[in-house]
């Protein structure tokens, strides 16, 4: 038997064989936008990186990704899938 073969065997004995994970986790956030990239529809709060798409919902005055500016209060409800967040809900934060 291989090396790679004694390698997967014991991995697959002792349960260390990594699996990806596909979950998708949902979560929010608020504070102020810090920064805006339009070309790739993302924006910056508290240091994460968050991307927008067609599902994303805009609320409280906030019609589309062109509204958000950088210094806005917003609260954000995000998933995350494979370490990358998406805007599920923005809406301003008071």
């Amino acid at each position: 038997m291989s090396l790679l073969h004694h390698t997967l065997a014991a991995s697959l004995l002792l349960g260390t064989v990594a699996t990806p994970v596909l979950a998708d986790s949902s979560d929010s956030l608020k504070g102020k936008i810090q920064s805006v990239d339009a070309g790739r529809r993302s924006f910056v709060v508290g240091g994460q990186t968050l991307l927008t798409n067609a599902s994303t919902d805009y609320d409280d005055g906030l019609k589309s990704f062109a509204d958000l500016k950088p210094g806005m209060k917003v609260k954000v409800e995000h998933s995350q899938r494979g370490g990358t967040r998406f805007a599920k809900e923005i809406e301003l934060d008071d």
